[in-house]
């Protein structure tokens, strides 16, 4: 991504962290799920230590947002670019939502340590597109990454289009 001012989910995401059914009984458990395609596409990250950086941010606050959403996120040393990981669990998990209700769909977002403003970006970024009930039903829906990432595009379109309209 060299325009910061372009957020497009498909820069920081591939298809290799996209798990169609992440499992799990608790959060360490749900979260090494997750962190496990990013280690494996960036060797030089530790896996364990970044499920940790994930734990501690849970600690201030659940990162389960309502509606079945969870953006586990933190800043860990991963070199210069933000990392993304999507998971699914039609079923839901525990994961201290603050509506109660089980979590069903999991961004995991990883960002430099230096880059905190970048950060904050790309949290507000998912957070809006996931408000759409749409969006989530697709995700819910979709069979395959590739139809992720589909959904993904659409509704960053639709976003788009919606803000140029202002």
């Amino acid at each position: 991504m060299s325009d910061d001012s372009t957020l497009r989910i498909r820069d920081i995401l591939e298809p290799r962290r996209v798990q169609l059914h992440v499992a799990g009984s608790n959060k360490r458990e749900i979260l090494a799920n997750l962190v496990a395609p990013i280690a494996e596409t960036h060797p030089g990250i530790d896996s364990t230590a970044l499920v940790e950086t994930l734990l501690e941010r849970e600690q201030t606050s659940s990162t389960a947002i309502a509606d079945g959403i969870a953006i586990p996120h933190g800043r860990h040393a991963i070199g210069d670019k933000v990392v993304c990981a999507f998971g699914r669990n039609r079923d839901g998990v525990e994961f201290d939502s603050i509506d109660g209700l089980p979590t069903q769909i999991f961004f995991v977002l990883v960002s430099p340590e230096s880059r905190p403003t970048l950060h904050l970006r790309w949290l507000a970024h998912l957070a809006v597109l996931l408000r759409n009930s749409e969006f989530r039903a697709a995700l819910l829906n979709a069979d395959s990454p590739e139809t992720v990432f589909s959904a993904i595009e659409s509704a960053e379109q639709a976003q788009a289009q919606g803000a140029q309209g202002k």
